[in-house]
């Protein structure tokens, strides 16, 4: 019961933290200000990570890769604390593989939460500056769709086809996660 509480609360600032980071990412990368609600978030639940890095690793060009990097060692991170917490360390050797693949899972999932956000609000509240920030940093993944599906009545059904095709990608990420998992476990487990 213990473990599962850790591993849960773990996983919840773990996925946080991820999240922010890969969101930082984003929006340094397609040029959005930060002085908007979100980005005033986003700067603070990462800003102590973050800065202190930065003097040692620079960032150069439109996205910001030190934040995906922090990003891959928190996962690498909560994944050793369970490794460890479960009293397993001979698994620690996947550690990387697994906090790879959880990163591009939780790039997708960041993409799906905020196609979600910028459906319901355009339903409910539309030209809110939320629906408006989740369209702009959308828009670079829908425009190929936009293209590419007819037009009907003005309903735009490509946030629909991106997000179906998004949890097409996770079971594919899930799957070569399995792949290159399982040869390591063989090795690891045999006595």
């Amino acid at each position: 019961m213990l473990y599962e509480i850790f591993a849960f609360l773990l996983g919840t600032l773990a996925t946080l933290l991820v999240s922010a980071l890969l969101l930082r990412t984003w929006l340094q990368g397609m040029r959005v200000s930060f002085t908007n609600p979100l980005g005033q978030l986003v700067i603070a639940i990462t800003s102590w990570l973050v800065r202190p890095t930065r003097k040692l690793i620079q960032a150069k060009g439109r996205w910001d890769w030190v934040c995906v990097l922090l990003a891959y060692l928190v996962l690498v991170l909560q994944y050793l604390l369970l490794i460890g917490a479960a009293g397993q360390w001979q698994l620690g050797s996947i550690a990387p593989i697994q906090a790879a693949f959880a990163l591009l899972q939780a790039a997708v999932w960041l993409v799906i939460g905020l196609l979600l956000i910028m459906a319901i609000l355009s339903w409910i509240m539309p030209g809110h500056w939320l629906a408006s920030l989740a369209e702009r940093l959308c828009q670079p993944l829908l425009a190929p769709l936009r293209g590419l599906l007819p037009s009907s009545s003005g309903i735009d059904v490509s946030p629909m086809v991106l997000s179906l095709l998004l949890y097409i990608v996770l079971i594919v990420i899930r799957r070569l996660e399995m792949v290159a998992i399982s040869p390591v476990l063989t090795i690891v487990m045999t006595p």
